[in-house]
C-alpha cells in the first residue's frame, strides 16, 4: 500500500513525530479490538499463543498473532520464542478488576468515537457536529434509543472519572448539608463525595434511563440511605433542596445558549449561600500545551459542545446569575471552578 515504504525513509526526529502521530488510528483500533476480546483477562494466569488466545475469544488465530505482536512491538504485551504472548504494565490496565480499570474507555473510545472522529472533515468544514452527520441524531438522543451504547458510555465516564486527578475526591463539604449532583450518571461521583463527608446528604439527579443502574449502584455502594434519586430534565428544572451544587463534566457537552440554560436553572434552585462546583476545563491562552485542548476535539466531534476559557466561563456564569470564583487547577483535562450566587 502507498505510505507503507514511508517507515524506512531516514528523517529527523519531528518528521519521526508526525508520522507517529499519523498513524495513531491503527493502535486505537489495535487496542480497542484487544479489550474487547477480552484479551487481558486470558492472559491473567500466564502467556498463551495466539491459537489459545483466539479459540477462547472466538477470533481468528493468524490475525490476532498478527495484532498482538504488532502491539508487543510497542510494549503491550510480551512476545516470546514460541510467540507466547503476556501482560506487561502497558497492558495490565486492561484487566476488567484492575484497580482503575481502563478497559471500558478504550472499548468506548474504539467503538464510539472512532467512526464520528472519521466526519471531523466534514465538521471543520460545515460547521455540524461529527456524530449528529453520521448518525442523524445527537450523541444524547442516540444513547437514549440504544442501551447497549449507553451502557459502554456510562461504564466509561466512570472509568474517566477514576483515572483523573479530581478535586471534588478531597474538596472540603464541610458546613454543607446536601450536595445535589446535576447530571451525575450511576452515581460515581456523589458515592465518593458522600463517602469523603459522612455527615453529608446528597440528592442524584439525571434522567430516568439511568435510574435503574443508579439506585443499584448506591445500593451496592453503601450510601442509598444518604442520597435520594430525582429524575428529570436539567434543561427544564434542577431540584431544590441542596446547598452544594455539583455539575461534572456536564456543560462542556453543550453549546453556550443551552449550557447557559443549565447554569440558569441551577440558580434558581439554589440559595444565596449556596456554592455550584463546576468540574470542566479552563482552556490555557496560547499554545501552552493542555490535555483539556485534545478533549475540545472530542466535543468537536461528539456533542457540539466546548472547552472555555476563563473569560468565557465568567461571561457564561455572569449571565445565569453566577460570579466566577476560584479555579483549583488539576494535571487533568478537568479543573474545578467554584461559582456563587450574585
Amino acid at each position: 500500500m502507498e505510505g507503507a515504504s514511508l517507515q524506512s525513509v531516514p528523517g529527523g526526529s519531528d518528521r519521526d513525530v508526525l508520522w507517529q502521530a499519523a498513524n495513531a488510528f491503527r493502535t486505537t483500533q489495535a487496542l480497542y479490538v484487544v479489550a474487547k476480546l477480552g484479551i487481558a483477562d486470558l492472559l491473567r494466569d500466564g502467556p498463551k499463543t495466539s491459537e489459545e488466545l483466539a479459540q477462547r475469544a472466538k477470533a481468528h488465530p493468524r490475525s490476532l498473532f498478527r495484532l498482538l505482536r504488532y502491539l508487543a512491538g510497542l510494549g503491550f504485551f510480551t512476545q516470546d520464542k514460541s510467540n507466547r504472548f503476556g501482560l506487561t504494565p502497558k497492558s495490565e490496565p486492561l484487566l476488567t478488576d484492575a484497580p482503575n480499570s481502563m478497559r471500558p474507555m478504550v472499548i468506548f473510545l474504539g467503538e464510539d468515537q472512532y467512526l464520528p472522529t472519521g466526519e471531523l472533515l466534514h465538521t471543520v468544514r460545515s460547521g455540524e457536529t461529527s456524530f449528529d452527520h453520521l448518525y442523524g441524531m445527537g450523541h444524547f438522543e442516540y444513547l437514549a434509543k440504544h442501551p447497549e451504547a449507553s451502557a459502554r458510555f456510562n461504564a466509561a465516564m466512570a472509568s474517566g472519572l477514576r483515572q483523573s486527578e479530581n478535586p471534588l475526591d478531597r474538596y472540603d463539604f464541610s458546613g454543607r448539608r446536601v450536595v445535589v449532583d446535576v447530571g451525575g450518571g450511576r452515581g460515581d461521583q456523589i458515592v465518593l463525595i458522600l463517602r469523603a463527608n459522612p455527615t453529608v446528604k446528597g440528592i442524584l439527579f439525571d434522567l430516568p434511563a439511568v435510574a435503574g443502574d443508579a439506585r443499584a449502584y448506591l445500593k451496592a455502594s453503601g450510601v442509598a440511605d444518604r442520597c435520594e434519586l430525582v429524575t428529570g430534565d436539567a434543561f427544564q428544572s434542577i431540584p431544590r433542596g441542596g446547598d452544594a451544587y455539583v455539575m461534572s463534566r456536564v456543560l462542556h457537552d453543550w453549546a453556550d445558549e443551552k449550557a447557559a440554560v443549565l447554569v440558569a436553572n441551577c440558580r434558581k434552585a439554589i440559595p444565596k449561600d449556596g456554592i455550584l462546583l463546576i468540574r470542566d476545563s479552563v482552556l490555557p491562552e496560547g499554545d501552552t500545551p493542555s490535555p483539556a485542548k485534545q478533549m475540545d476535539i472530542t466535543m468537536l466531534i461528539m456533542t457540539g459542545g466546548h472547552e472555555r476559557s476563563e473569560e468565557e466561563w465568567r461571561s457564561l456564569l455572569a449571565a445565569s446569575g453566577f460570579s466566577f470564583g476560584k479555579v483549583r487547577r488539576t494535571s487533568s483535562p478537568f479543573d474545578l471552578i467554584e461559582a456563587h450566587p450574585i
